[in-house]
């Protein structure tokens, strides 16, 4: 069977798969990891396959349409986000009216909102609920004849045969993930000629993105991906088989800058990322990579793994106030013990990316000050702050219906004009565009500091690995600091006709 898997065209540069979708400042695109694990888990049961990441390629509609003609599938699944919804089911629908093939969608909105997307569109057909490599798979025997009955695919959203919508909910998790093929086998395959499009700001690029386990045994309030598509329980993959992908990626992606481990939380399992440190060690592999953690790593875990290529981790410290921490289930209210890890850090000459979110329930004026200094103090070596963005699925979102500080569910108001962060949250006497003028404000001050800038400075002209980076991303930064975001405008896009 011939299957389409499809990240659709939006705002250039659009990154869904990102625990915020959005156009970033820093010019980041991800990889289209999910969509990817999916379809190489698909093509595995000896399908033919085409993985078309418009954003990426470049690709308008017009041109999306025109590659997907030239391959003539018999199903269509497409990415989806909570922002990028509206224009989705409008491809959705221009498809199904040239194709007239099944569509389906998957992804972090498609999970949380399964019955209304089907009801918002009528030329969707299905809906992939959770974990899309097995759900994708047994759609796609279902509809080559294999499986008899619809019913009984767990995690699937369908219009039945009389036109009625149900629903089978998510079976169990997937608990060996070492039977899901590696997805750099898949970006090899169908994605190599975007290898070098893909750049994450605070990463050495180019890159490669892989998971070594799914879920995160943490219960953040605002975390989307943990709450709609991979769970609370961590499940690793065999180390061994990590650091075999690692060799393949080596071998494979010439120009490596390094491999981001985009794990929820890479190190919420201390002795998973001892064995996986340790294999590199032992087979002398010389590769630089990063991660996602938290701020709770221990000293000695922190110098092996800068021992074993660990360059930077991407770490969510949020919020200075013990109070907020403890309102969005953070699990870290001290924030001397971040400190403490980003010291840690230092000395063992990792380099952090810090993430700070304001907006959360109990934040006001004067939490959202306390939030821009604590950064300033822990001096990252970059820094993000966004606005709350609570999107369906997550605690966080039901708390702001429940408590009045969702101020739209029109989900064109998640993104701004230009595709950027925009909130829907207000809290109190602070409306949701004097949180992302906030976040502008922190922008600028955290990086217009004259020690911080000295310090990038120096880093660029004594490491030509870091230079590029750090040039490019100032670069596309800079254009952004002094500009006022949060203006809203339709993002829909038109469907192409039948002539197109």
């Amino acid at each position: 069977m011939r299957i389409t898997f499809l990240n659709p065209p939006f705002h250039p540069m659009f990154s869904r798969e990102s625990r915020s979708p959005c156009v970033t400042k820093s010019s980041t695109l991800y990889w289209p990891m999910f969509l990817s694990y999916a379809a190489g888990n698909v093509e595995a049961d000896q399908n033919e396959i085409q993985l078309i990441d418009s954003p990426a390629m470049d690709l308008d509609l017009e041109a999306t349409v025109a590659k997907i003609r030239d391959f003539s599938p018999e199903l269509i699944i497409c990415s989806t986000s909570t922002p990028s919804i509206l224009n989705d089911l409008q491809v959705v629908k221009a498809l199904k009216v040239l194709f007239g093939v099944p569509t389906a969608i998957m992804g972090t909105h498609a999970t949380a909102e399964p019955l209304e997307c089907l009801k918002m569109e009528p030329n969707l057909d299905y809906c992939i609920i959770g974990e899309a490599d097995h759900t994708a798979l047994q759609l796609v025997r279902y509809l080559r004849g294999d499986i008899q009955s619809i019913h009984s695919i767990a995690g699937l959203a369908f219009r039945d045969k009389d036109g009625s919508i149900d629903f089978q909910p998510e079976g169990p998790k997937i608990e060996n993930l070492d039977e899901i093929p590696w997805v750099s086998k898949t970006y090899y395959k169908h994605l190599f000629s975007c290898y070098k499009r893909y750049f994450y700001g605070a990463n050495i690029n180019p890159l490669i993105v892989i998971l070594t386990g799914r879920g995160c045994p943490h219960r953040c309030s605002y975390c989307v991906i943990p709450q709609t598509l991979n769970g609370h329980t961590y499940r690793t993959r065999n180390p061994i088989d990590v650091v075999d992908e690692l060799e393949y990626i080596q071998e494979h992606f010439k120009d490596l800058g390094e491999v981001f481990f985009e794990d929820d939380t890479f190190t919420a399992n201390h002795d998973h990322v001892k064995q996986i440190c340790n294999i590199i060690l032992e087979r002398e592999l010389k590769i630089t990579w990063s991660c996602n953690a938290r701020a709770d790593v221990p000293a000695s875990l922190l110098q092996l793994m800068k021992k074993a290529g660990c360059r930077e981790m991407c770490v969510g410290f949020e919020s200075a106030s013990p109070d907020v921490l403890q309102n969005i289930h953070k699990g870290i209210k001290n924030t001397e013990k971040a400190i403490e890890f980003s010291k840690n850090a230092k000395k063992a000459h990792l380099l952090v990316h810090g993430c700070f979110m304001v907006g959360n329930l109990g934040d006001t004026q004067e939490t959202l000050e306390m939030t821009l200094e604590y950064a300033k103090k822990l001096n990252p070596n970059t820094a993000q702050f966004y606005p709350i963005m609570a999107y369906p699925g997550t605690e966080a979102y039901k708390e702001a219906i429940e408590n009045g500080a969702l101020e739209s569910k029109d989900y064109n108001q998640w993104l701004d004009k230009d595709g950027f962060h925009r909130t829907t949250i207000r809290r109190g006497k602070l409306s949701s565009q004097d949180l992302v003028d906030f976040c502008d404000r922190a922008r600028r001050e955290f990086y217009l500091r004259p020690s911080y800038m000295l310090t990038q400075a120096k880093m660029a002209l004594c490491n030509s690995r870091e230079r590029y980076r750090i040039l490019r991303g100032f670069g596309t930064l800079v254009k952004h600091l002094f500009r006022k975001h949060g203006e809203l405008k339709s993002t829909v896009r038109q469907a192409p006709t039948e002539k197109q």
